[in-house]
């Protein structure tokens, strides 16, 4: 790693409005890796996306450009349906341990990390950084691993 002077600093900016937060989610359809990783709470999503930007845009055009997502979310019997439709989705999705559940939720590609507070709340936070990215990505995968 180069030395903490050579760093450039993260760059960190943060949401709060539905187009917004649209925003987010277009940009991460621009993904080089071709790949997004999203850890937590999906009513954190459900709040500042409708069904139609979702399955109408998000999901089909994602999938037609080969990004695939892996999802670790929390496991409820709402949420299995997300596993169910994985294969047309080009996705892979997991359900977290009971210990593992969490209120906030985040998401990485490339060298973004976008992190997003509970449903109530509305907000969420974007980090580029190459250091921080390939951190969550780490601790993504440190999770992924435990998680049948």
């Amino acid at each position: 790693m180069p030395e903490a002077a050579t760093c450039t600093p993260p760059d960190v900016k943060t949401y709060s409005t539905f187009e917004e937060f649209r925003q987010l989610a277009i940009r991460s359809l621009d993904t080089k890796e071709k790949k997004i990783y999203y850890c937590g709470a999906v009513e954190n999503l459900a709040a500042v996306f409708d069904e139609e930007f979702d399955r109408g845009f998000y999901i089909p055009t994602r999938a037609s450009r080969g990004i695939a997502l892996q999802m670790l979310i929390p496991d409820r019997p709402e949420f299995h349906d997300y596993k169910k439709r994985d294969a047309g989705e080009n996705r892979e999705t997991r359900f977290l341990r009971a210990e593992l559940a969490m209120d906030t939720s985040y998401m990485v590609y490339d060298d973004t990390v976008i992190f997003f507070s509970d449903a109530a709340t509305k907000r969420a936070f974007e980090v580029v950084s190459p250091y921080v990215a390939k951190t969550m990505k780490d601790l993504f995968m440190v999770i992924w691993r435990m998680t049948p």
